[in-house]
């Protein structure tokens, strides 16, 4: 078997699955594949200068006979001189009490066991014994679900370290002939033979037949995927660096970037651009953003159009928003008191998330915010501050009729989010005289001449 061995070896050193003095967790079922796996790397360690040891889980879902499966594993590494660690996933219990998928719970509670063992004993390699036959069947259901087929990849990283597949450009039966070969034992799990699962009919009747008609379709697939993972690191990389150039970042911390710089991606691009952005607010929380296909082509749509304004609720209380060409991410928050009030002279008055203030306009040497002078009449005094209403108009500078605000808001771009958040100044007898941050009426100057008696100041809270 020393030309088995050697592919291998080989496939090791290519892919960078391990580097000297780490120590390798091996997951071992007891079935072939992984005894094969655990053989392969206690006979190597020292080639490889790697310290090894296994660790199996009792899923409890078969008894004594999955106990026994267990004690089996443990006997084999006391032969081979190796530590052994051992733990249970009560499957059937979280079934009931929870509900599930029986192999998504098998898998998750397995994978949790091997990254405890990993961090508490110190190991940064965990190794599994995928083949090129299960990368066979992970692009067929990867295919059936029209997911893209990347397969299995021969390393990924953890919290605990790193997932490591060495076997993937082994057969089935060159496991079997090794396993033979080292005069070792193995034990048959039954539940293989169930066409229960998607996984296990794709074995029993799909995969058989693609390899009757080529031999080297697993071993082409195999290489298929490594090439499809090196064109999607590229790709994910591009689309990286392209989110990083357009994305800027609000006050609170969301993004926000014209819709234009994404239209001039490539679609390709595009597509990837997305996810980054989702990432972003949620941190690559799979489930609570439910990263389904509908949302992505949802988004995917609104970004790749100019028609309109568009608002689209996110989860966890995020909306998108597209208007006039600029993309923002928002979070829903509780909308802040709009409620008509008095502007005191001499005093800032908060108004959702900025701050307004009046006064005599001598004195007034700071440089902070917005500023604008005013003349009124002490009739129409005091100002008053509220949110705005259908039919409002301002008459503005050079015009001889006042402008709807719907009109103007059209014309300066505002959008609906940032309308019903606006300031509406009026004077005493309700005239709307000032939309701070927008635009100023007739009564409102940059630079205080004579006539203006008074300043207005804006900024920021």
């Amino acid at each position: 078997m020393q030309a088995f061995e050697r592919k291998i070896l080989d496939f090791i050193h290519k892919e960078t699955l391990l580097s000297s003095g780490q120590r390798v967790l091996v997951a071992c079922s007891g079935g072939v594949d992984s005894v094969a796996l655990l053989y392969f790397m206690v006979k190597n360690s020292e080639k490889l200068q790697i310290e090894v040891a296994a660790a199996h889980v009792d899923h409890m879902l078969r008894g004594k006979e999955s106990a026994d499966d267990g004690k089996f594993v443990r006997g084999l590494c006391e032969s081979l001189g190796i530590p052994f660690f051992g733990g249970n996933v009560p499957v059937p219990s979280i079934l009931n009490e929870e509900g599930g998928n029986v192999q998504d719970i098998c898998r998750s509670g397995r994978y949790a066991f091997f990254n405890e063992t990993m961090r508490a004993e110190g190991y940064d390699v965990l190794a599994t014994a995928h083949h090129a036959e299960d990368q066979l069947e992970t692009v067929l259901m990867q295919m059936s679900k029209g997911s893209v087929p990347l397969g299995i990849p021969a390393s990924r990283t953890t919290d605990s370290g790193t997932v490591i597949r060495p076997f993937l450009p082994a057969m089935k039966e060159e496991l079997l002939t090794y396993v033979k070969e080292k005069g070792a034992h193995f034990r048959e799990d039954p539940s293989n033979e169930s066409d229960a699962y998607l996984r296990n009919r794709l074995r029993r009747h799909v995969a058989p037949a693609l390899l009757s008609e080529n031999p080297s379709a697993a071993f082409n697939v195999v290489k298929m995927t490594t090439g499809l993972r090196e064109d999607e690191l590229l790709l994910d990389s591009l689309a990286k660096e392209r989110f990083e150039s357009i994305v800027t970042f609000t006050n609170n911390g969301l993004p926000t970037f014209a819709s234009d710089l994404f239209k001039s991606m490539h679609t390709a691009l595009q597509k990837r651009f997305i996810p980054l952005l989702l990432n972003y607010l949620y941190f690559g929380e799979i489930k609570p953003v439910e990263y389904n296909t509908a949302l992505l082509n949802e988004l995917h749509h609104h970004l790749s159009t100019s028609a309109g304004n568009v608002v689209i609720d996110l989860p966890k209380g995020y909306r998108f928003v597209r208007e006039y060409g600029i993309v923002s991410i928002v979070k829903n928050t509780e909308i802040p008191d709009l409620s008509t009030r008095v502007l005191q002279k001499g005093e800032w008055t908060s108004w959702g998330d900025v701050l307004l203030y009046w006064d005599d306009a001598d004195g007034h040497d700071d440089e902070i915010g917005e500023r604008m002078y005013f003349n009124a009449p002490d009739s129409d005094l005091p100002l008053y501050v509220r949110g705005r209403k259908d039919g409002d108009r301002l008459l503005l500078p050079g015009m001889a009729r006042p402008k709807r605000l719907s009109r103007l808001f059209i014309d300066e771009k505002i959008g609906a989010e940032k309308r019903r958040r606006l300031p509406i100044v009026t004077t005493a007898h309700g005239e709307i005289c000032a939309i701070p941050g927008v635009r100023y009426g007739v009564q409102f100057k940059r630079s205080k001449t004579e006539q203006e008696k008074y300043i207005f100041k804006v900024k920021a809270k």
